[in-house]
């Protein structure tokens, strides 16, 4: 997804059909991490949100930064800091739990590397959420891209951005269904 279309929530299909909602201050908060100049290293953190109860959507609403102790080069970032933890604990308070990760890649769309792909499985083994699903993001100087991972079936797929009508308004599903076939509700 551009960061220039991202100055509000974005709204993402998952797998179970459910939603996921990227609220402005990560994508924000991500954004100011860029790897958009040579000498810039890899950034990353963990991602917070919540599962709504009644509606099974998720929100994204937070995200740790780089600190002091985490290792970073151009193509390499490790979660080092304790401020990590320290950011979690906080978020729980706040009824706000660990959804994720994410991390820059110093390419205009990002790509996973075999390294994300192995640590993704491995994370998806060992971590568990707020929700269902543990989320990855990869930002690159021009998009940033977003996997979720299922943790009962194991899969990890990219999701995308949900429908939207001329206006640039999100569609409820069954608004989607029938402009397809082109009827009304």
């Amino acid at each position: 997804m551009d960061f220039k279309e991202c100055s509000k929530c974005v709204k993402l299909d998952l797998p179970n059909g459910c939603v996921v909602d990227i609220l402005d201050p990560v994508v924000n908060e991500i954004h100011k991490w860029i790897q958009d100049q040579p000498a810039k290293p890899e950034s990353g953190g963990l991602i917070v949100g919540y599962e709504h109860q009644r509606t099974g959507n998720i929100s994204l609403e937070a995200v740790s930064t780089p600190c002091n102790n985490d290792i970073r080069t151009r193509v390499r970032f490790e979660m080092r800091d304790p401020q990590h933890k320290s950011f979690l604990l906080k978020a729980k308070k706040k009824k706000s739990y660990y959804m994720g990760a994410w991390h820059t890649h110093p390419q205009p769309i990002p790509v996973p590397s075999n390294t994300d792909w192995e640590d993704w499985k491995e994370t998806l083994k060992l971590d568990k959420t707020g929700c269902r699903y543990v989320f990855f993001v990869i930002a690159g100087i021009k998009e940033w891209r977003l996997w979720a991972g299922d943790s009962i079936t194991n899969e990890i797929t990219e999701i995308h951005e949900c429908k939207k009508n001329e206006a640039g308004l999100y569609l409820r599903e069954e608004l989607y269904q029938a402009e397809q076939f082109g009827g009304k509700i």
